[in-house]
């Protein structure tokens, strides 16, 4: 059977020389019709991350359509005086300038136009907090009285201190968000597509992007940088801002990472080939596979992701190497005097059925990715196969036919250094067959000593991590998280099981009481509830300006129709600051609590703590979830560990039968896979011992490591079937298998590990762990393959020897 399937592969190469021009042709049109597509688009928004049936994801929506934006942006100040009637009048002109010239902007909070409500004689009066600015030291003392006693204020718009101010930057949830123009308060209105296509806006279901957030982003620092000074210093943090900075060391990541890479190709080729078209066709072979893979993204509106950049270093990667074992066969032939044709189908021969299970396994190690539960490895799982496919398809058909087109030089020998590399390629697998059993005990004896250090993994989804140390945002995010007592936000929404059941009093009181309890929730020093925000604090409110501002009314009224009266009044002024804390039908609320941002694993006993204090607290509510970017990134570590496991057994699964399948031996398949697996394990050990955690990147090692080392014993395990079956001599067979592959087999390593290096040059330092421990892997498995596998070969056909 497999002299059969050799002698297809060889009329398959035949015919692509034959029909060079329409095999080119075919190729190249292929191509162009999915590079017209490009550019892709980039995304990293959290709740992206997760699928979008998924319940994390889909209450986090529901969330933002109820109660607009959670996300905000930051703008921390340290002045010297916050009362400072000189920095009151810079604050209103920095506060006026970002609702002015920055796109999208739903809304701007800070001290200037802060909600203050009062009472004068019968009636209720809602105005911003400097509706009047203060012109005497007299009325600056007053008011900064007022401010540091107004609960509402502290720790969101001002430190306990007054050391610091805030400015809360919320963006539009749409792209064309129509709110602002809304006069029914905040009530939700149908929108008419027909109307949206006249009038050239887009309908509001067109969520802001992420790009269009990162503008606003950008937009804002454009605006510090003019009013930054000694005497006014700004921080700038929140989750947008932390997205946008993931964005930008994605690209400027890709950029050095396919420069990089190609350059480091290139040198690679020259050296094994020395002739321009061993470098220059590969490279356009592969390119043209990376540049339709990222085609077919953006024709199916995926976005790169995260872990998505590392396709374009992952397929240069993977199809160099398809190309290097089709063109080592090729030029050995051609340069011994055969034509074209010939020469092609003894390459086609020779690696063809290797080439395609070895683009079975890859396509198998990343397709497992497709049951992670998280979108961008699902995404990963879909086109990264897909890039594997175009490579082969530009490798086995473009390449060949453009060997056919173009004229062609041949050599008398290859390079020195070369020729002493596959030497003692070929002593140390004749070295490992002589010595079998030796061999597997070392082998064994690794992977012992690395199952320890796997049983030290953790798990982490800190996208602050993946900054660099000591960059802006992370200082940002550590003052405001110091002095303004935290700087993101888990949200509780409240079903309260009937309309108007909000404004039942013993809610609120209970609410009220949520308050304080949640204030003495503590994690350690490192987690703790900052600050709280309900609508209990704005009945509160109400109650106490409707009864001449006296501080003891500064309480939940324990009438449920004064409570209907008072909130009636509320908005009867004209305030729709309720809409950001309750629904229309006063039947849900959302109850904010704003704590430090930490690492999202340890937010996990805190949710629990809060979810079960409210479920006690409220136990008449028909329905209590949290959520916010806290649940997000919560959620999405727990579809990491489980996505982690999933996709590791479904690639072992896949992969084991193809083996199997492959070497028409069960025996010597289940044999094959201890050089796979080990390098995995071993790996996974390292990254243990070391401290490494598991998050969105470094899952991916496992699925592609295994998907990439299984190649080379493909290849080896190919090559010594074919010469066993000739002759019978399993020695003989490792040390031909070698001769004629090892060294392909080394320089795709080598191509391989250079890929996955060019990682240790990213921003990120998670992708550069990824990178690190997936070149180790592969750098491993190439080693064990030749130290390993044939030793295993002549254990596995010491029956047949004796027989």
């Amino acid at each position: 059977m497999q002299d059969r399937i050799e002698a297809g592969f060889a009329r398959f190469g035949r015919g692509v020389v034959r029909n060079r021009w329409a095999a080119a042709a075919s190729t190249l049109l292929l191509a162009a019709s999915l590079i017209a597509q490009l550019p892709p688009r980039i995304e990293t928004a959290p709740e992206n991350f997760l699928l979008d049936d998924d319940p994390a994801r889909i209450a986090y929506l529901d969330f933002q359509e109820v109660f607009g934006r959670q996300d905000m942006i930051i703008v921390a100040i340290r002045p010297p005086d916050v009362f400072d009637l000189g920095f009151l009048e810079k604050l209103r002109n920095l506060h006026e300038e970002i609702e002015d010239e920055v796109s999208h902007v739903d809304e701007v909070q800070s001290l200037i136009n802060a909600r203050s409500t009062r009472g004068e004689q019968d009636e209720l009066i809602v105005e911003d907090l400097l509706e009047e600015v203060p012109e005497s030291p007299e009325a600056l003392a007053i008011l900064r009285e007022r401010v540091l006693a107004n609960p509402f204020y502290r720790n969101t718009l001002v430190s306990e201190d007054a050391r610091f101010t805030a400015l809360m930057v919320t963006l539009d949830l749409y792209a064309d968000d129509v709110a602002a123009d809304d006069d029914l308060g905040g009530f939700d209105i149908e929108p008419d597509p027909a109307a949206a296509e006249t009038t050239g806006q887009a309908p509001p279901d067109e969520r802001l992007s992420g790009a269009e957030v990162g503008g606003a982003a950008d937009e804002i620092r454009a605006i510090l940088a003019r009013h930054q000074a000694p005497d006014f210093e700004v921080f700038l943090a929140g989750s947008p801002v932390l997205n946008q900075a993931v964005v930008r060391s994605m690209q400027r990541d890709l950029a050095r990472f396919v420069v990089t890479m190609i350059v480091a190709i290139a040198i690679l080729l020259a050296f094994l080939f020395r002739r321009a078209s061993g470098v220059g066709l590969p490279l356009l072979a592969v390119m043209l596979s990376l540049a339709s893979t990222l085609g077919a993204m953006s024709a199916t509106d995926t976005p790169i992701s995260p872990p998505s950049q590392i396709l374009p270093t992952f397929l240069l990667a993977v199809g160099i190497g398809t190309a290097i074992h089709v063109l080592k066969i090729f030029y050995a032939a051609y340069d011994d005097g055969e034509s074209v044709e010939e020469a092609v189908a003894q390459a086609m021969a020779h690696s063809g059925l290797a080439i395609v299970m070895t683009g079975a396994t890859t396509s198998a190690g990343l397709l497992s990715f497709s049951v992670a539960g998280l979108a961008p490895m699902e995404d990963l799982g879909t086109f990264a196969p897909l890039g594997v496919v175009l490579a082969q398809i530009n490798c086995l058909i473009l390449l060949p036919a453009l060997l056919a087109i173009l004229p062609l030089r041949r050599r008398v020998s290859q390079s020195v250094a070369a020729g002493r590399l596959q030497s003692a390629i070929v002593r140390v697998g004749a070295y490992s067959a002589r010595n079998p059993v030796a061999m597997v005990i070392v082998t064994g004896a690794i992977v012992v000593a690395s199952l320890p250090g796997i049983t030290r993994l953790t798990f982490t989804n800190d996208i602050m991590a993946w900054l660099p140390a000591g960059s802006p945002l992370h200082h940002a995010t550590e003052v405001i998280d110091e002095e303004l007592r935290g700087s993101i936000t888990l949200e509780v929404v409240i079903d309260s099981g009937r309309e108007n059941g909000v404004k039942d009093p013993a809610f609120l009181a209970r609410l009220d009481e949520l308050r304080t309890r949640a204030a003495e929730i503590r994690h350690g020093d490192y987690l703790y509830v900052g600050r709280s925000i309900s609508i209990a604090d704005v009945v509160k409110e109400i109650h106490q300006a409707l009864n001449e501002n006296r501080p003891e009314f500064y309480a939940v009224p324990e009438d449920e129709r004064l409570v209907a009266q008072e909130i009636l009044l509320f908005e009867n002024t004209g305030a729709d600051d309720l809409e950001d804390v309750v629904d229309t039908a006063f039947r849900k609320t959302r109850f904010t609590l704003k704590v430090p941002y930490v690492d999202p694993l340890l937010y996990d006993d805190f949710i629990e703590e809060v979810e079960a204090m409210f479920r006690e607290a409220l136990p008449e509510a028909a329905h209590i979830h949290t959520t916010g970017m806290i649940g997000m990134l919560s959620q999405t570590i727990a579809r990491v560990i489980e996505g982690m496991i999933r996709s590791y057994a479904l690639a072992l699964a896949i992969i084991t039968p193809l083996m199997i399948l492959l070497l028409a031996n069960l025996r010597t398949g289940f044999a094959s896979m201890v050089p796979n697996l080990s390098p995995i394990l071993l790996t996974l050990g390292v990254m243990g011992w070391m401290g490494v955690s598991i998050d969105m990147f470094t899952m991916m090692i496992g699925g592609v490591a295994i998907g990439l080392v299984v190649d080379d014993t493909i290849h080896f395990m190919h090559g010594f079937q074919r010469y066993y079956a000739k002759t019978g001599d399993a020695h003989l067979a490792v040390r031909r298998t070698l001769e004629t592959t090892g060294q392909a087999l080394l320089f795709t390593t080598i191509t391989l590990t250079l890929g996955f290096s060019v990682f240790l040059l990213s921003e990120m330092e998670n992708l550069f762990y990824f990178g690190a421990f997936t070149a180790l892997a592969i750098a491993s498995a190439f080693i064990l393959d030749i130290l390993v596998s044939p030793a295993l070969m002549v254990l596995a056909t010491r029956r047949d020897q004796h027989r």
